[in-house]
């Protein structure tokens, strides 16, 4: 797809259309990347997105032994 750079302040931008922003999941923020000359822009994701599900699956302390204490 072919689309033309437009004017924004001293910088230069483009138009993507909403079809193409649907299908990437994109929404306020994306994560763009240059490599070899080619501009690649992905979905932002937030760093802390599902944190309270991963600490409830994978990081979750043992039990309160029979002393009252944490176990690690």
């Amino acid at each position: 797809m072919k689309v033309k750079l437009v004017k924004i302040g001293n910088s230069s931008g483009i138009r993507l259309p909403k079809t193409v922003i649907q299908e990437c999941g994109f929404e306020n923020e994306v994560m763009l990347d240059v490599r070899h000359k080619s501009v690649i822009l992905t979905a932002s994701t937030s760093v802390r997105q599902d944190w309270e599900k991963q600490i409830e699956q994978d990081l979750i302390l043992k039990p309160i032994n029979q002393k009252g204490e944490w176990q690690w």
